[in-house]
């Protein structure tokens, strides 16, 4: 069974480019081990501030957030988000101290989420740091606090990262659901996570030395249209149209990529800049044209392969099962973000880099999994077609890494028995187990945070944003539930396309 729209020789318009014939890639078997933390009870993290005040919390908001509400006019605009000296303490499930008043810098973090009143949060601590038994219990100065003030099952970003970890053998931070207080003030359910950076810990990429101005070594990428001025990153101009997998051009755009870890020249941005151009140029050039690049030595420059296929030529220099498995799981989430910000991709040039690139770290998942007015009745394809625009207003866009490969034959087969390993895994059944566990196991908790925030179904505040589906929702208990149903239609929906019955 071909899946649904595939290009092939027997599809009247498809595009003869997109076809590889002769290669049947094979994807590896990837059995996780991988649990998230179901505890009995909620850790409880107690953040002080030096200054005795909470104004670190509850003022801030992004400068580019701050700035377009400004221009829309009647808003006088918010400081920016600024470290605060804070000492943290965490009382893990058993009511045992695991961190005790540890020295750490807090701030607002986020985009549009900084303008809620119930914000995410950064911390730095000064000294390493283990959280309890994240990542193994490694201990490390940067987490993230998560606050899910528009996801009211709490359970959208949990539920896609543990869904990561069960299908891809490719970083992903690890979780937990937490309470929070701010200086002695009950602040409601968090989910700790890892910051996204580079550290064999978490990133695996060759760290830039301090002072090195040398090529060789790991950049991590993001997608990120939210790219403030001042941040170190670049363009890159897609040029040609592209086709969907519905055989639809989607318009010629350019992708703002930030990097997220350390550059010390000018010279190493460029080299970035002028690899990611050219990588593109490459994999454009071998889907639609079937002209066969390959870097020179030094990642310079284009050559000519000896490459026969397109299949041989592109997966020289991207790591195909990386890209799979990060299809798939926007494929699943429909997240209305994947071509926008929060899309994550490295390649590593250092000695023991594969010089590939990578898709990995996936992030920010609380606006997909029918939250937002994007695929609610969990049918089709969505990641691989002609979409609509973060706000759902007009159609022209899409994730350029996933649109330039979905019409080859190779890539299908590629997603076909990597959905054929989740099938046969009951990835479905592990997450459903997940979520009514979280939504059994800590129902006071959130009823304790929703008093708070009092934000479930608040139509003022979201109704321009969120699905009716979801704003129906008055607690966590119908969120999850809806969350539950949502997904469950998704995943059959995927097998009627990609399994062969």
């Amino acid at each position: 069974m071909l899946l649904a729209g595939c290009a092939s020789s027997s599809k009247k318009d498809a595009p003869s480019s997109h076809v590889d014939e002769d290669v049947s890639p094979v994807i590896s078997e990837y059995i996780s081990d991988y649990t998230p933390f179901m505890s009995k009870k909620l850790p409880v993290m107690k953040i002080d501030s030096d200054s005795g005040k909470n104004d670190f919390v509850t003022r801030p908001v992004d400068m580019d957030v701050s700035r377009a509400k400004m221009m829309w006019g009647g808003y006088k605009g918010e400081p920016e988000p600024w470290y605060e000296n804070c000492s943290i303490t965490v009382i893990d499930e058993n009511d045992v101290i695991s961190l005790d008043k540890a020295f750490a810098q807090v701030r607002v973090r986020g985009n549009w989420t900084s303008d809620y009143p119930k914000k995410g949060l950064r911390i730095k601590f000064d000294k390493k740091q283990e959280m309890l038994g994240l990542n193994g219990g490694v201990k490390m100065k940067d987490w993230i606090l998560l606050a899910s003030y528009k996801d009211f099952s709490f359970l959208r970003d949990a539920t896609s990262y543990y869904m990561s970890h069960l299908i891809s053998p490719y970083y992903t931070t690890d979780i937990r659901p937490i309470e929070l207080y701010i200086n002695d003030t009950y602040w409601g359910v968090y989910l700790i996570a890892e910051r996204q950076e580079i550290d064999k810990h978490r990133i695996n990429l060759t760290k830039n030395p301090k002072d090195y101005t040398g090529n060789d070594i790991g950049y991590l990428l993001e997608i990120d249209d939210h790219a403030h001025k001042g941040e170190t990153g670049f363009n890159i101009s897609f040029g040609s149209k592209l086709k969907d997998f519905e055989d639809k051009d989607v318009k010629t755009f350019t992708s703002k990529y930030t990097v997220k870890n350390d550059i010390n020249s000018q010279s190493q941005l460029d080299f970035i800049s002028n690899y990611m151009n050219n990588l593109w140029k490459l994999c454009y050039e071998a889907v639609y044209n079937k002209n066969y690049y390959t870097f020179n030595s030094d990642y310079t420059k284009l050559v000519p392969s000896n490459a026969k296929t397109c299949y041989e030529c592109v997966s020289s220099v991207v790591d195909l099962e990386s890209l799979v498995t990060t299809y798939i799981l926007h494929e699943i989430v429909c997240d209305p973000d994947f071509y926008l910000t929060s899309f994550y991709l490295d390649v590593d040039f250092g000695e023991n880099g594969n010089k590939k690139l990578t898709f990995e770290a996936p992030w920010d998942f609380d606006s997909a999994l029918g939250n937002k007015k994007f695929c609610l009745d969990s049918q089709g394809l969505y990641a691989a077609v002609n979409a609509f625009d973060v706000d759902h207003k007009e159609k022209g866009v899409g994730n350029p890494w996933f649109l330039i490969f979905i019409n080859c034959n190779w890539f299908q087969d590629m997603v076909k028995q990597k959905w054929t390993q989740i099938h046969n895994q009951n990835v479905i059944g592990k997450l459903t187990e997940y979520m009514q566990f979280v939504s059994t196991q800590y129902k006071t908790n959130f009823e304790k945070n929703y008093k708070i925030w009092d934000n479930c179904g608040n139509a003022q505040r979201f109704g321009w944003e969120l699905s009716s589906s979801s704003l129906a929702c008055k607690n966590q208990k119908y969120a999850a539930e809806y969350l539950e149903y949502w997904l469950v239609k998704r995943f059959d929906a995927l097998d009627e396309l990609w399994l062969d019955n």
